[in-house]
């Protein structure tokens, strides 16, 4: 009886899923790039010192700019955990410039080649607008910015009175130096409109409103007064050149009455202006079409990178600790 021929050949020994990574990775990567950063943002350039510029300057506010401040090492790992922020928070200055507006697909592919990120990068930032009621999956079609209903107009408008009106209460009369930052506001505004920008100065009046909550140093009460500006960005078309010289008159006369502690004039100033955000039940604006992801947010990401470069701080280089012998 003949033997069967003895199967020589190795049995098959599946790689480890990290030397994989390894293998697909760019040269320098599989020395230096822990094991633990997710393999999502290899190939990308996310550590670039204008990127971490644009998001140490864009983030000032936050907490999270303070994590370019460690050991250079674990810049890698402060990227992964700013840039989702950073896309969230360029998203969300779009919305308030009326660049994206109700209808818009904000494809992950699109917006990954607009970031230079990765799908899941685009992913976490997407869910962070969802949770703010700014974007909306549709099964099989992708996420969208939704329109903005009559109750959801009229509930903005009054949440923003009510959050508002309180920040008044416990602000005025303004001291002098929150007086001096928001004569800057004020300031920046007016040159967006010698320049003509009106997407740039669009986006000024409506963060103006979030200058004022910025004023109790509560970070919680920043974003929500930033969620409820981009809703009511999303309900009224953009302002004219001559509605945007008037709103920015009544800015001024509204700073001018929180540093004299004419608490009266303030509030009404702020409620006046609360209430012609709410579109007249008569004549509903016609949202515009939606434009091209990557031409609607390039304007916001020159116009970041503009500022970066005027008031960006020198960079602080990291000091190993001395070791005494």
């Amino acid at each position: 009886m003949q033997n069967s021929p003895r199967n020589t050949t190795a049995p098959h020994k599946p790689r480890h899923r990290a030397s994989r990574r390894d293998d697909a990775a760019p040269a320098g990567w599989r020395r230096t790039c822990p094991a633990s950063i997710p393999y999502s943002t290899m190939g990308h350039n996310l550590l670039s010192s204008p990127r971490i510029a644009a998001c140490r300057a864009l983030l000032s506010d936050m907490a999270m700019s303070d994590k370019f401040n460690r050991n250079p090492e674990q810049h890698d790992r402060a990227m992964n955990e700013v840039f989702p922020v950073y896309i969230e928070r360029v998203t969300l200055r779009a919305v308030m410039a009326h660049l994206l507006v109700p209808g818009t697909c904000l494809s992950e592919g699109r917006l990954a080649d607009a970031f230079g990120a990765s799908r899941a990068t685009v992913r976490e930032a997407l869910v962070r607008l969802e949770g703010r009621g700014l974007v909306r999956v549709v099964a099989k079609r992708g996420w969208f910015i939704p329109e903005q209903g009559r109750e959801e107009i009229r509930a903005t408008c009054e949440a923003r009175r009510i959050i508002q009106i309180g920040i008044l209460r416990l602000t005025v009369p303004l001291p002098p130096d929150r007086a001096a930052a928001g004569l800057r506001h004020l300031a920046r505004q007016r040159a967006a409109m010698e320049d003509g920008d009106i997407s740039h100065l669009s986006f000024l009046l409506a963060d103006f409103h979030v200058w004022l909550a910025r004023l109790l140093d509560n970070p919680i009460l920043t974003e929500n007064m930033r969620s409820l500006m981009a809703r009511s960005s999303l309900a009224l078309p953009r302002p004219t050149p001559h509605d945007a010289r008037i709103i920015h008159g009544e800015y001024h006369a509204l700073v001018h009455a929180m540093t004299a502690g004419d608490m009266a004039r303030a509030q009404k100033l702020l409620l006046t202006r609360i209430e012609s955000a709410q579109v007249p039940s008569e004549c509903p604006h016609a949202p515009p079409s939606p434009p091209d992801l990557k031409t609607a947010l390039a304007p916001v990401l020159r116009r970041i990178k503009r500022e970066t470069a005027h008031s960006s701080p020198a960079p602080n280089p990291y000091r190993q600790p001395e070791t005494r012998v």
